[in-house]
C-alpha cells in the first residue's frame, strides 16, 4: 500500500500508480556512466578555464558551404583550389551579398545603362557589352556604398579580385559570333571600375569631416551620380572589350587540358595573356594577391606587381 500523500488537484485516472519496486531507466542510464572505466568526478572540482571556453577550432569535415559556393560563382575556383594553393578564403558569403545589394539597380536605372551602351555591335554582343556597362555602374556604387558605410574599401577590393579572375577561369562560358568565341563572364569583371571608385572614396574620406564632399556628406543621388561618372570614365570601349573577351575566352580555352592549378601561370608564359595592356596586368594582380603561390614564380607576374 502507498502510503505518501498526493497533491490534491492529481488526477487518479491519469497518473499511473508508481510502486517502490518500479525501476526508472533514466536512473540506470546514469548509474551506467558513472560506474564506466576511468570515470573521475575530481574534474568538477577544478577551476573553470575560461581560454578553454572560448577557444574554438574550426570542423574541417564541414566547410562553410555557402561562403565557398559564392566564391566559386565569383572566381571559377573551387574549395580545393584554395587548399592546394594554400590560400585562406578571401571573402564570406555575408560580404559578397552585403557588397551586392548596396546599390540602387532600379528598372529604370538598367534600361538608361543599356540605352548609353547601344553600339554598332551585332547581337549578342551588343547585349554582352551592354550588360559590362550595367555592371560597372552598379559594382561602382556598390563600391562606394561600401566604403561610405564602413570606412573600409577591403571587401570591394576583394571583389575585384574575385570578378577579374572569373572572367578568365570562368572563361568556358562564351557566346560565339563569326567563329570567333567572348567570354561572357568578362561582363561581370568590374575590377577597374571598382578600383577607380574605392580610390576616389578613399580620396574623399581624406578631405576634412566638414568638407562638402566628404564622402559621408553624400546623399544617395549623389553617390549614384558620381557612380556613373566613375562608371563612364574607365569603362573600355567597345572594341577593346570585344577584345578583352575574345582574348580570355580562347586562353582559357587553350590550357583546358592542363590541371587548374596551371591554367593562368600556362596562359601567361605560353604568352596568350602578356601584361601589355591594364586589364591583364589588373588580373595578374588579382591572382597574385588571391592565390600567390600559383604565380610567384612567373617573372611576368613579379615585373607587374613590384
Amino acid at each position: 500500500m502507498n502510503l505518501r500523500p498526493k497533491a490534491a488537484n492529481a488526477n487518479n485516472h491519469d497518473l499511473p500508480e508508481t510502486t517502490p519496486t518500479m525501476r526508472n531507466p533514466r536512473l540506470l542510464e546514469w548509474l551506467a556512466r558513472l560506474t564506466q572505466p576511468g570515470f573521475s568526478l575530481d574534474m568538477l572540482a577544478q577551476p573553470f578555464d575560461l581560454n578553454k571556453k572560448t577557444c574554438a577550432a574550426p570542423h574541417e569535415s564541414s566547410p562553410s558551404h555557402d561562403d565557398w559556393n559564392g566564391i566559386i560563382h565569383l572566381c571559377g575556383h573551387a574549395p580545393k583550389d584554395f587548399a592546394d594553393a594554400g590560400a585562406p578564403m578571401p571573402v564570406s558569403a555575408a560580404e559578397i551579398d552585403y557588397f551586392r545589394r548596396n546599390h540602387r539597380g532600379t528598372e529604370n536605372h538598367i534600361t538608361r545603362d543599356f540605352l548609353t551602351a547601344q553600339t554598332d555591335l551585332p547581337s549578342p554582343l551588343a547585349e554582352l557589352y551592354g550588360l559590362y556597362r550595367h555592371r560597372a555602374r552598379i559594382d561602382a556604387e556598390a563600391a562606394l556604398f561600401l566604403a561610405q558605410s564602413t570606412n573600409s574599401m577591403r571587401v570591394a577590393r576583394v571583389m575585384a579580385d574575385l570578378l577579374a579572375m572569373g572572367a578568365f577561369a570562368n572563361g568556358l562560358e562564351y557566346v560565339g559570333h563569326l567563329g570567333t568565341s567572348y567570354s561572357v563572364p568578362c561582363a561581370f569583371d568590374t575590377s577597374t571600375e571598382i578600383d577607380s571608385a574605392n580610390r576616389e572614396a578613399a580620396r574623399r574620406l581624406a578631405l576634412p569631416i566638414d568638407h562638402p564632399s566628404h564622402l559621408l556628406k553624400l546623399t544617395p543621388d549623389e553617390i549614384g551620380v558620381l557612380a556613373a561618372s566613375v562608371a563612364e570614365k574607365n569603362a573600355l570601349t567597345p572594341d577593346e572589350f570585344m577584345e578583352k573577351a575574345n582574348i580570355l575566352s580562347e586562353a582559357r580555352q587553350d590550357v583546358n587540358r592542363l590541371p587548374i592549378c596551371q591554367h593562368f601561370a600556362t596562359a601567361v608564359v605560353e604568352r596568350d595573356l602578356t601584361m601589355q595592356s591594364g586589364w591583364m596586368e589588373r588580373l595578374a594582380s588579382a591572382y597574385a594577391r588571391i592565390l600567390p603561390n600559383w604565380v610567384a614564380h612567373l617573372p611576368e607576374i613579379q615585373s607587374v606587381i613590384h
